[in-house]
């Protein structure tokens, strides 16, 4: 402890004891105590808080990291290849189709607008209580067959 050995110490208690006296001398030793206390206290205090910044700075760093990913995969994917090779190959005018087309495409789904333009009109039906135009293709409504009371499955 700061290259004083036991002689050293003696000396100290010694003087402090003629200084301060025999009443005083309790007093500073617990003040001493409690001054070291506060110290450790503060200074374990000031590590955890350096390690829970440091481990607030790896998050955030991933976090960023992980944002600039999601940005740059959202970018690449709007813009359209720039490279034509990649592209089918036309067909020849002259070349023959395929011997077997295979299975029918199913036909083109409508777009988000004529979805949304739909989705309007039914929402407008429903909240003017009219039923739906025909030209919309929803089924009518199914009713469910009762089932048979007990009074009908008696045989007679």
């Amino acid at each position: 402890m700061f290259g004083i050995g036991m002689p050293e110490l003696i000396l100290i208690a010694v003087v402090a004891l003629i200084v301060l006296g025999p009443k005083r001398l309790p007093d500073l030793a617990k003040s001493m105590g409690r001054a070291v206390r506060e110290f450790k206290k503060a200074t374990s205090e000031l590590k955890e808080t350096l390690q829970v910044d440091g481990e607030f700075t790896e998050v955030k760093k991933a976090f960023t990291d992980f944002h600039a990913d999601v940005n740059k995969t959202i970018h690449d994917a709007e813009k359209p290849p720039a490279n034509p090779a990649a592209a089918p190959p036309a067909l020849p005018a002259d070349s023959a189709p395929p011997a077997d087309p295979g299975p029918a495409e199913a036909p083109p789904e409508p777009g988000a607008e004529q979805k949304l333009e739909d989705l309007k009109k039914a929402f407008e039906a429903w909240s003017s209580g009219k039923p739906s135009p025909p030209d919309q293709n929803t089924d009518p409504p199914r009713t469910a067959a009762a089932p048979p009371t007990k009074d009908e499955t008696k045989p007679t």
